[in-house]
């Protein structure tokens, strides 16, 4: 496929125009997977897999879930408005809250088996490979993202493709598409991981008429991070793992 050619003023606008819906596109998708647990909990019904309480620590995982998500839209924006420098100091606090999102997306996912917020196809124990798995993932994309910050075209894509990583697991496999059996999940997680990237591949062919290595790397990262854990519950064998795991059940 051959790369559009247009005025560099139009192509940066069209980019910036492209990253800014893509963040509210993402936003929408964690608000709707969260909306009866979290942001609507006691406001519109629960969708059909446990909706346990919310304790004080996992009020605070989703506070700061949702502070980057807003970060993501307020960088986006900033970009747009063609406020870079803005954009690039705001980036410093930026990495500080991914830092800050590691240990607390750990102790969420293994306080959870006390919680019993598993789906009915497997145990609380392997259940927790699924949000564990994110932790690495989110982690090295944004690590990449924070070298590359001087390549905008890879920091960018990274940047996108670990907030993806949030969107596509916690957010869009909870939205009930599917029966809550193994298998519709697994289909579930997996094209949505693909969904969720494939406005940025288009953009990629129709803008550089390939897909560039940082979609690629994210994409590929996002979808170990959802097959591994998965094949640890096909084959039960993360339950014994998991329950060595320090805070778990706390």
């Amino acid at each position: 496929m051959a790369t559009i050619v247009e005025p560099v003023g139009d192509r940066k606008a069209s980019e910036r125009k492209f990253y800014s819906r893509m963040a509210l596109f993402l936003v929408a998708v964690v608000f709707i997977g969260f909306a009866p647990s979290f942001y609507l909990k006691g406001i519109v019904p629960p969708y059909p897999r446990p909706n346990p309480t919310l304790p004080p620590t996992v009020m605070f995982h989703g506070l700061m879930f949702t502070l980057w998500m807003a970060l993501l839209v307020l960088q986006t924006q900033l970009i747009a408005t063609r406020r870079t420098e803005t954009h690039m100091k705001l980036g410093k606090a930026t990495m500080l809250v991914a830092i800050a999102l590691v240990p607390i997306m750990y102790v969420t996912a293994v306080w959870a088996v006390a919680r019993h917020s598993h789906p009915p196809f497997t145990d609380d124990l392997n259940w927790t490979a699924i949000p564990l798995a994110v932790i690495p993932a989110f982690a090295f994309l944004v690590y990449q993202a924070w070298r590359r910050r001087r390549q905008a075209q890879w920091h960018k894509r990274l940047m996108l493709s670990a907030t993806i990583i949030f969107a596509a697991g916690p957010g869009f496999s909870r939205i009930p598409l599917a029966p809550p059996t193994f298998w519709a999940f697994t289909i579930q997680l997996l094209a949505g991981t693909l969904l969720l990237f494939l406005p940025l591949f288009i953009w990629d062919r129709r803008t550089q008429g390939k897909v560039h290595p940082a979609t690629w790397t994210g994409y590929a990262v996002a979808t170990a991070a959802a097959v591994i854990p998965l094949a640890l519950i096909y084959t039960n064998s993360w339950a014994g793992i998991a329950a060595k795991l320090p805070g778990v059940g706390a």
